[in-house]
C-alpha cells in the first residue's frame, strides 16, 4: 500500500483541502493533517453501517461529496398517521419493507454511474475500483409478521441486515426502551439463525440489553451492533455496556459508534472529540478491529435551522420515542454533521495518533471483514 504521502505527490486529486475541521482545534500543522487525512480516506474502503440519505438529485449530490465506499441505509419506516400509543412498533411492517426495498433497488438502477447494489463484499470491493458508492440495505426492525420464510424473501429482495428489534417489544424480544428486559423469545432464536443461514448481518443495536445479549450469544455467525456508544462514557438506554462489548468482541463483531448528540455526551456541548472519545474507549476495552462507523445520521447531516427546532422535537418525542431518549435540538454532534463527517473523523484519528494501518480498519476494514464472513 502507497504511503499517503506519496499519493499526495502522485496528484491523486489532493490540492489544498477546501473542507475545514470543526471541533479539531486549529493546529499549527492543520494543513498537513487535512491532506494525510484525505489521502487515507481516498486509499481506504470507507463503509457507515448506518447512515441515509433521501432519494432525489440532492440526496444523490450529497453521496457523491461523501465519497464513502458503502453506506447502509434504513428501510421500512413509515409512522401512522395518527399516533395510538404504541411507539413506533406500527412503523415497520411487511408492506413497507417491500416497498422501501423495491424503491431503493429502482433508485440504485437508475443512478447506476454513482450507485451500486451492496448484496457482497466482491460488489462492496468493485465499487470502490469504479468510483461508487456501494448500497446496503437494511432493516432496524424484524417486519417480518411472524414468518421465517420472510427472512429468505427480505433477503432476496437485496436486505443484507436486520436488526432484531426496534426500542419496543416485538416477536423476536424487548427493545432498548421497554419496560421490561425479558431478552430473545423462542421465535426469536430461529429467527437469528435463519438470518444466519441466509446470510443477513445479526444486529441488536436498538435491542434491550438482555435481548442483545441473547443475540450475541444465540447467532452462530459473526453478529453486529452497526449504531450505539459505550455506556460507560455515556448512560443511555442505546448504548452499550462492557460486559455486551466484550462479548460482541469475543465472537468477532464489530460496533459502529453513531454520531447522534445524546448518545455521545449527555450535555452539551457535544464535538468530534467526544466521538472519538468513544473510539478510544472501545479500542482500550476490546482492540483495534471490533470499531467502526455507525453515525445514523442523513449523509448531509442533521438540520440546525432554529426555526425546525419544535419541528424535530415533535417528531422525536412522544408517542414515538420515550423521554429516557433525551432528545435535544439539533441532533447532531459538532464537527461531525455534513457530508464530510468521515474525512473529519479520519483526521481525528490521526491527530489522536492512530496508525495508518489501524485507521483503515476503524475507517471500513473491520466492517468488510464480518461482511465478508457473513455475507459472503
Amino acid at each position: 500500500m502507497l504511503d499517503r504521502r506519496d499519493i499526495i505527490k502522485a496528484g491523486s486529486g489532493m490540492a489544498l483541502l477546501a473542507w475545514a475541521l470543526p471541533g479539531l482545534g486549529k493546529a499549527a500543522d492543520a494543513p498537513v493533517l487535512l491532506k494525510d487525512a484525505e489521502a487515507i480516506y481516498n486509499e481506504s474502503l470507507v463503509i457507515d453501517m448506518l447512515a441515509d440519505e433521501v432519494r432525489d438529485s440532492s440526496g444523490l449530490e450529497q453521496i457523491q461529496q461523501a465519497g464513502l465506499t458503502t453506506l447502509s441505509t434504513t428501510l421500512g419506516v413509515r409512522r401512522p398517521e395518527e399516533p395510538n400509543g404504541s411507539y413506533m412498533m406500527n412503523a415497520f411492517t411487511f408492506d413497507n419493507g417491500v416497498k422501501d426495498c423495491i424503491d431503493w433497488n429502482n433508485f440504485i438502477e437508475q443512478n447506476s454511474t454513482a450507485l451500486a447494489p451492496a448484496r457482497s463484499a466482491a460488489d462492496i470491493r468493485r465499487a470502490k475500483q469504479e468510483g461508487k458508492t456501494a448500497v446496503m440495505l437494511n432493516f432496524q426492525n424484524s417486519p417480518i409478521e411472524g414468518e421465517l420464510d420472510n427472512i429468505d424473501l427480505f433477503h432476496s429482495l437485496g436486505i443484507r441486515a436486520m436488526q432484531v428489534t426496534y426500542n419496543e417489544r416485538n416477536l423476536l424480544g424487548d427493545g432498548a426502551t421497554e419496560r421490561t428486559n425479558a431478552g430473545l423469545s423462542d421465535f426469536g432464536i430461529a429467527a437469528v439463525h435463519r438470518m444466519n443461514e441466509v446470510g443477513i448481518l445479526v444486529d441488536s443495536s436498538h435491542s434491550g440489553s438482555q435481548t442483545t445479549m441473547d443475540t450475541i450469544v444465540a447467532s452462530k455467525r459473526i453478529p453486529i451492533i452497526s449504531h450505539a456508544n459505550c455506556a460507560a462514557l455515556n448512560e443511555h438506554p442505546r448504548n452499550k455496556s462492557d460486559d455486551i462489548i466484550r462479548a460482541l468482541a469475543k465472537k468477532g463483531g464489530v460496533m459502529g459508534l453513531t454520531t447522534v448528540n445524546t448518545m455521545v455526551k449527555r450535555n452539551f456541548p457535544v464535538t468530534i472529540e467526544h466521538w472519538l472519545d468513544h473510539v478510544d474507549y472501545l479500542v482500550k476495552l476490546v482492540g483495534v478491529d471490533h470499531v467502526g462507523f455507525g453515525t445514523d445520521t442523513l449523509i448531509r447531516g442533521w438540520p440546525t435551522d432554529p426555526k425546525l427546532e419544535e419541528e424535530f422535537l415533535k417528531a422525536y418525542g412522544e408517542p414515538y420515542f420515550k423521554s429516557s431518549y433525551r432528545f435535544r435540538y439539533p441532533f447532531g454532534t459538532e464537527g461531525m454533521n455534513d457530508a464530510n463527517k468521515w474525512r473529519y473523523a479520519t483526521a481525528g484519528l490521526i491527530k489522536r495518533g492512530y496508525k495508518d494501518d489501524d485507521i483503515i480498519k476503524i475507517i471500513g476494514g473491520n466492517w468488510l471483514r464480518v461482511i465478508s464472513e457473513v455475507v459472503g
